[in-house]
């Protein structure tokens, strides 16, 4: 082995070593986080493509349709989801997992309008969320998005008003 070999060779172990330290810190620091991301794009893939694509609700989140979407919400979401969307509500310590904060803008903006509509309607088995579709209506649905995305609205503006 020449010197040269012998530095590569060092080298590349040095590279190894250091990207391993860095990624087992990164599972201690952030391993649920990053399972937990995971497991949030394996749902998205499951989703229908014409869901993806909807950047907006059908339905115009007009106060109508706010106060539909937060007497629903109420009703059937924030047992889990907590009465703000942070999900924190009473039932949420028996899930299997914890339910989404609708506040924590980077793991729910992962999902669009059309995306959270349907997981209102289908559910999501692995985190005992039950799938709405047999009790909402569409519209009932849409109403819900609007409630949620009005929720980050409110909390964004609270935010900058702080």
């Amino acid at each position: 082995m020449t010197r040269f070999d012998s530095l590569i060779t060092r080298c590349l172990f040095a590279t190894t070593l250091g990207w391993f330290l860095v990624s087992a810190q990164d599972v201690v620091a952030h391993g649920d986080d990053h399972a937990h991301m995971q497991e949030m794009m394996a749902l998205k893939e499951r989703i229908p493509e014409q869901y993806h694509i909807m950047d907006r609700t059908p339905v115009t989140p007009s106060p109508e349709s706010l106060a539909r979407g937060a007497r629903l919400y109420t009703r059937h979401c924030a047992a889990c989801h907590g009465p703000r969307g942070e999900g924190d509500g009473p039932a949420a310590t028996a899930l299997p997992a914890p339910p989404a904060s609708f506040l924590d803008r980077e793991h729910s903006d992962i999902y669009g309008p059309g995306e959270k509509y349907w997981i209102i309607g289908e559910g999501i088995v692995e985190a005992a969320m039950p799938g709405f579709a047999g009790q909402l209506s569409p519209r009932d649905r849409w109403d819900l998005v609007n409630f949620i995305l009005e929720l980050q609205k409110q909390a964004e503006t609270k935010g900058k008003d702080d």
